[in-house]
């Protein structure tokens, strides 16, 4: 992270009067959301990172290849689960964070995580900044890069299944131009 975003970022979770403090830190798939926020972790005092990635929707294959850009938006992810499981306990001040992940290898939901309630709460991942969401984030951040960096990030990390980048990125793009999440980003950094 960037001396200026890591000087930014503590300046506004300082700001906020009240604790925990929720971060919410969006962007398109590979532009270094995940990166950004392990980054912030050691910057802020009792941090923790929660990924997006761990409410992914449980569904088979043949109904999520199904789903339009504008479908795959509503249930790729479960944000009504990240919501109940983690952004209401947050706001609630809840001496306890848990929440169940989705397990990628089996394809399946799978273990909790518990731990005391952190003083800052980074949740990262592609919808963070939805409208339904936005209601309970103290603090919005949008992480930006350019389609070909996103794309070449994808492709590294494994995600090489043509088809399955197609239909990522045509319900990001849909999210994008549909809600605007960059406009409710209190901050805006650019992906390194």
């Amino acid at each position: 992270m960037r001396d200026g975003a890591a000087a930014e970022l503590h300046a506004l979770v300082a700001a906020v009067p009240c604790r925990p403090v929720l971060v919410g830190i969006d962007g398109q798939g590979g532009a270094g959301k995940s990166t950004f926020a392990r980054a912030g972790v050691p910057l802020l005092a009792g941090a923790v990172v929660v990924e997006g990635d761990d409410f992914y929707r449980d569904m088979d294959s043949c109904t999520r290849a199904a789903l339009s850009p504008a479908a795959g938006v509503q249930r790729y992810f479960d944000w009504q689960r990240l919501r109940s499981e983690v952004l209401e306990p947050v706001r609630r001040g809840d001496p306890t964070l848990r929440y169940q992940r989705y397990d990628w290898v089996l394809e399946e939901m799978g273990g909790w995580v518990e731990m005391p309630m952190p003083d800052v709460v980074l949740v990262e991942g592609v919808y963070t900044l939805r409208p339904q969401l936005l209601d309970l984030v103290d603090i919005a951040v949008w992480v930006d890069a350019s389609a070909e960096t996103r794309l070449q990030r994808q492709v590294e990390r494994g995600e090489n299944a043509d088809e399955w980048i197609a239909r990522w990125v045509a319900a990001e793009d849909h999210y994008v131009a549909t809600y605007d999440p960059r406009s409710a980003a209190a901050m805006r950094v650019l992906g390194a």
